[in-house]
């Protein structure tokens, strides 16, 4: 190849590395297009857009393949990387969970020839799509640009927790109008539209309107209600359309598949429109839009100020590692991804809307009230990392269950928007509220006599919403039958953890003797323990066990017996009791052998379009499974494969995680894992891996409580521990650390907590206990 084409070659290279990266000085290396790609259960299930960190407006570019032949599974989150076309841009998403709901309000600007052209493109699903190309992307935390190469339009995005703000720049093409279409009945699952209204206001150049969608999960209490506001300085013509027709000069209309058009003077190649939500009313999205924007200050001024946010948050976080400057990407990436999770639900002046269907304001200690609380996924490991670096905001999210509980009755499961879905299984609440409390980071303001009576409630009855299986019949075999549900296994097994944490909290509260019980009860799992197979098995009201019959049967990912997974899954599902685990197993020896087969058959399998049969790295009952070599005297092997995992189950590509992000959840994971430690969630516990940087520092709580890690000798190579120091001293209890004894500042005069690692290209036996 000669010089001239080396050079364009590497220049084609370095564009294409760099498309994937913010374009931003001000941010740390970043790649926002992670977990927009990937197929089936591989897919990251990520909106690409803008939001405030934690906002309830996700604003994002819905997409679609050049056939437009819609793909469920890999539009969860609206985008997907191998997309050609943008539909439309809608205001509200799902953060990467494993189901489709939210959004809502479409807008899109276009050109058209004459009305004629408008009608043709609105009288086919998607018939206003854009085609687009990624080169033509900027994409950085509060910050979304991208040109529409059909229309020939730039659009540019930004958001605060309620407002999205447009700016669109038209090109000039002669005869061209400059329109904007909302899709005002526009959802981003089909066919859940229930009803919809929307009205022009042409003296205050204001469109309003509201959308009732009853999507996978909100369709389960009755839908939800968004309720919007758009304004923007002019426009010439209007009108609205259903069913395909438009009505020229008319102002409203009701209904789903309907919406409005306005056209912008011939004049004026640039528009910014600012367009208000709210899940409480008309009158409170625009409350929102005026207090947001601060009565409506300029693209470039609002975009500054959401992105100092981001900026705010993610420099509180700090890694190097001049060896692998993608783990650097992915570890930032991946806190801009846990910091978009879980939603803001308390709107301008703090108002929102509760469980009971009331518009309340939130207490004035806490900030913010929270939802869209994925709890089957976040106990593990994204709410355990809001509590360990924001405290505040920790307790928030456990207030806010309570009140769920206040004024809906229950403990929820998967909270989402104003009401209970009934979505997974266990009552994991218990874990998140025990690891508030056994960090001993819950405020004041927790009334612990009403989470007791809660924590109670979920255990041993039958709740209205949310409930366990029937839990007298539970408590009568003490365990699920699977003759009356077949997730008899899971079930148990979730059952015995989420009693083991309500222990927790009752042996915080003095009640000693109640949190014996439920520590006994948290042993249950051992009764459906079969001593044959050494698997977790279904269990009869006889006791007999329904094992799958075969080898292959116990790999089966789609086995009903078993919950998302197969009996491998949930062979080492005991996070609580890992040394009861091995004693099942029949010692240490044989359970380091089936754990250690577990991950090696696991790593051949490259693909992550269909579950892994083995360790799953998507999803995530698998997700403690690499730290229990810790318990097995093997911490070596933990550190050996949770490095391999950060290398090659996330990646820095558009599919690199591994599944669903969850709501932050897996992408907690690789923070966690990539500093070194990770939680035993609802405990006070950390089990020690093998950091991923030279050096780690993070301001915690505001900046009260610094944690500097240093890594010694770290490279691609020298991946096991020779030893931990804590704050110059060997770390006695390796390896295991201690959220309270270690890692937190206990007085005024402790503002940084220093752990240092010293690292090895062989593993070190003689730390094991």
């Amino acid at each position: 190849m000669s010089k001239r084409g080396i050079f364009f070659y590497l220049i084609f290279l370095l564009g294409f590395h760099f498309s994937y990266q913010n374009r931003n000085p001000q941010f740390p290396p970043l790649n926002l297009y992670i977990g927009t790609d990937g197929d089936g259960f591989g897919a990251g299930s990520l909106p690409l857009g803008v939001q405030s960190p934690y906002g309830a407006l996700r604003l994002g570019a819905d997409t679609s393949n050049t056939l437009d032949i819609p793909i469920v599974f890999n539009h969860l989150g609206g985008y997907h990387y191998s997309d050609t076309h943008i539909n439309l841009f809608s205001h509200t998403h799902m953060y990467g969970g494993g189901v489709p709901d939210y959004g809502e309000v479409g807008i899109i600007p276009v050109q058209i020839d004459n009305n004629k052209h408008l009608q043709k493109m609105i009288s086919k699903q998607n018939g206003y799509r854009s085609a687009f190309r990624h080169e033509n992307e900027i994409v950085e935390p509060g910050y979304y640009k991208v040109y529409l190469d059909t229309h020939k339009i730039n659009v540019e995005l930004t958001a605060t927790e309620q407002v999205g703000i447009h700016r669109y720049s038209y090109d000039k093409i002669k005869n061209k109008q400059h329109a904007i279409l909302i899709d005002s009945s526009y959802t981003l699952q089909k066919d859940v539209c229930n009803q919809s209204h929307t009205k022009i206001d042409t003296i205050n150049h204001e469109i309003t309107g509201s959308i009732l969608f009853q999507g996978s999960l909100s369709g389960r209490f009755g839908g939800v209600t968004t309720y919007f506001v758009i304004t923007l300085n002019n426009w010439t013509k209007f009108g609205i359309w259903k069913n395909g027709e438009i009505k020229e000069e008319q102002t409203e209309i009701d209904g789903c598949s309907s919406g409005a058009y306005i056209i912008l003077p011939d004049d004026q190649d640039q528009v910014t429109m600012y367009v208000g939500i709210s899940f409480v009313s008309i009158e409170q999205a625009r409350t929102n839009l005026k207090l947001q924007t601060n009565m409506f200050q300029s693209f470039d001024a609002l975009r500054t100020m959401v992105q100092q946010k981001w900026l705010d948050e993610l420099g509180r976080f700090e890694v190097s590692a001049p060896w692998d400057g993608d783990a650097e990407i992915k570890f930032n990436t991946a806190i801009v991804h846990s910091l978009s999770s879980p939603t803001q639900w308390d709107e301008s002046n703090g108002v929102y809307l509760g469980f009971d269907g009331q518009i309340h304001t939130k207490p004035d200690y806490m900030q913010h009230i929270y939802t869209d609380l994925s709890i089957w996924d976040i106990f593990r490991t994204q709410i355990p990392f809001i509590i360990f670096h924001d405290s505040q905001r920790g307790n928030d999210i456990i207030h806010s269950i309570m009140l769920i509980v206040e004024q809906g009755g229950d403990l929820p499961k998967w909270p989402f928007a104003n009401g209970y879905t009934g979505c997974m299984i266990g009552s994991h609440a218990d874990i998140l509220i025990s690891d508030l409390i056994m960090k001993k980071e819950h405020d004041k303001n927790l009334n612990l006599t009403q989470v007791i009576q809660a924590l109670r409630k979920v255990a041993n009855q039958n709740q209205v919403h949310d409930s366990r299986f029937d839990p007298s019949t539970y408590i009568q075999y003490k365990y699920v039958p699977y003759d009356m549900d077949h997730n008899s296994a899971p079930l148990t097994l979730s059952y015995a953890y989420d009693d083991w944490a309500i222990g927790n909290v009752l042996n915080a509260a003095g009640l000693f003797d109640e949190a014996k019980e439920y520590y006994q009860r948290a042993t249950w799992f051992e009764n459906v323990f079969d001593n044959k197979t050494n698997f977790f098995c279904p269990k009869n009201k006889t006791g007999a066990f329904h094992c799958p019959s075969n080898a292959l049967e116990f790999l089966d990912p789609f086995d009903n017996r078993y919950v998302e997974g197969d009996a491998w899954h949930y062979r080492f599902f005991v996070p609580h009791n890992t040394p009861r685990l091995i004693e099942l197993f029949g010692g240490k020896e044989n359970f380091l052998r089936e754990l250690n087969i577990f991950f090696e058959r696991g790593q051949p399998w490259k693909d992550t379009t269909l579950p892994n049969p083995y360790y799953w790295p998507g999803n995530e009952h698998d997700l403690f499974s690499v730290w229990q070599f810790n318990y097995a005297n093997r911490s070596d092997l933990t550190q050996k494969y949770a490095r391999w995992l950060l290398n090659h189950a996330y990646t820095n590509q558009p599919n690199g995680l591994p599944g669903n992000d969850d709501y932050g959840t897996m992408s907690a994971w690789y923070i966690f894992t990539s500093m070194g430690f990770y939680p035993l969630s609802g405990s006070s516990t950390y089990l020690i891996g093998s950091p991923a940087f030279d050096r780690i520092k993070i301001s915690r709580n505001k900046g009260k409580c610094n944690l500097v890690i240093n890594i010694h000798d770290n490279s691609p190579k020298n991946f096991y521990v020779q030893r931990v120091l804590l704050n110059g001293e060997h770390l006695t209890t390796f390896p295991f650390i201690d959220h309270i004894n270690h890692l937190k500042c206990m007085n005024d005069n402790q503002s940084t907590i220093q752990l240092d690692f010293f690292m090895s290209s062989t593993p070190v036996f003689s730390l094991d206990k």
